[in-house]
């Protein structure tokens, strides 16, 4: 895992929904997503929106009781109409899903952004107000 995040900004870390994914549909990158889990697990942040895509692909998979155990081991924050609006008007790349994942991090004070998404940390890595990072 090539993540370094000081004990500072470790307080409050926001996981893009491929990250955890990758885990639920047992992917390339697994490993490597509970890697991270294990090395920041009681500071791990999520929208309602990746708990949505985690239930609705993971029913594939496994129980809804299972799925929600998983859930436990995040802060789900939520989403509300100021991100839609964040994400409009800072959309780049016409990816709107990333938008809204931003700006929910950003709104809860997230200090980092973590995901497997090269394209969106190249997007988005000149926002001030939070720290992106390549998981590789």
């Amino acid at each position: 895992m090539n993540l370094s995040l000081t004990n500072t900004q470790a307080s409050s870390i926001f996981l893009d929904a491929n990250i955890v994914l990758e885990i639920i549909l047992e992917r390339q990158n697994q490993q490597l997503s509970k890697d991270l889990l294990f090395k920041y697990s009681d500071k791990l942040s999520i929208s309602s929106l990746t708990a949505h895509l985690i239930n609705y692909f993971g029913q594939q998979r496994v129980d809804i009781p299972v799925l929600r155990q998983f859930l436990e081991d995040y802060t789900i924050l939520s989403l509300d109409s100021g991100d839609f609006e964040w994400a409009f008007n800072n959309i780049r790349n016409n990816d709107f899903e990333d938008a809204l994942q931003l700006s929910i991090a950003i709104r809860n004070g997230c200090s980092d952004f973590i995901t497997f998404d090269k394209r969106l940390v190249d997007t988005y890595s000149s926002l001030k107000n939070i720290s992106i990072h390549l998981l590789t």
